[in-house]
Formats: C-alpha cells, structure tokens, sequence
C-alpha cells in the first residue's frame, strides 16, 4: 500500500502591525551646590587713591576670596570654573570697569598658582573625596590701563559658570 502525504497550505495570511511605545523618565543632573558665600559675591576692593598710578600696569593690593562648591556627588572628581565678562578696551585680558573712575580695569588671578586670569578663562580644581568640595582661591585688583587715572566709582562683574566631571 502506497502512502501518500498531502500538505495544504490553508493557514491563515499572517498580519503585521506597527505600533509606538512612548518611553519618558526624567534624568537629573549630577553636579555639585554652589555654595551660599559664593553666590552672587560683592568683592570690596577698597578705596585707592588716584595719584597712586603713577604708570600703565601700576596696580592696587590684592584682595583674596574664594569660591566653593559643596555637596558633589561621589561620582565627581573635578570643577571647572569659566570667567566671563566684559574685557577691557586697552587690555583685554583684564576685566573692564564700568563705574566712574577712568583708567583703571580689574586684573584676576588665582593666586595659589600665580596665574592671571583673564575673560573667557577657567581652571580646574580637584573635589576632596573626604568632603565632596572643591574651592577655588582667586585674588583680585586694580589695575591701571591708562593715564591719567581719575577718582570716581569702580565696578566690574565677572560671571563664573560651573561644569563637573
């Protein structure tokens, strides 16, 4: 006896669709707390006196202060802190003062490492492990940039902006 297998193809047409799934969470950012005494900071500079500047380049006393961030997460192991601000006319590399007083401009520096910082600069400071800070030492002061300086008001902001990685 002979069989035979006999196959029909009566399945069903198979049927695709497309759909979409919405995927949303929320990522939050992982840095570091500027700290309270740092924010929004008023540098006094003190009072100088004109006739001081004799020459182009004659400066004032440095005033120290710092500016500290606080609270990193232990993920992060170094701050950035970019300056920006309005450049001087005569020498760029110092901030422009926008009070009364002419000739004059504001130098910049961290003074750990004797350099100048000047608009549009930064530098970088280590986060303590033990606290999960970072402080960055910065000293400011008058500087003459041209002659004759007068009396009158100083004023110069400089804008920091903080990045973590």
């Amino acid at each position: 006896m002979k069989k035979y297998l006999f196959l029909l193809a009566l399945a069903p047409l198979a049927h695709a669709d497309d759909i979409q799934i919405a995927m949303t969470g929320n990522i939050y950012a992982n840095t570091c707390v500027v700290d309270s005494d740092s924010r929004n900071l008023t540098v006094d500079l003190g009072q100088a006196a004109a006739n001081t500047f004799k020459d182009i380049g004659d400066t004032g006393a440095w005033k120290t202060f710092s500016l500290k961030v606080t609270h990193c997460p232990a993920t992060v192991m170094l701050a950035t802190a970019f300056f920006y601000g309005q450049p001087d006319s005569i020498h760029p590399t110092h901030f422009a003062n926008s009070g009364s007083a002419h000739g004059l401009a504001l130098e910049l520096a961290d003074p750990q490492d004797n350099i100048l910082i000047a608009p549009q600069a930064s530098f970088n400071e280590a986060i303590n492990p033990v606290d999960h800070t970072a402080t960055f030492p910065l000293a400011a002061r008058y500087y003459a940039t041209s002659l004759p300086v007068t009396a009158g008001t100083f004023s110069s902001v400089v804008q920091v902006t903080f990045t973590y990685q």
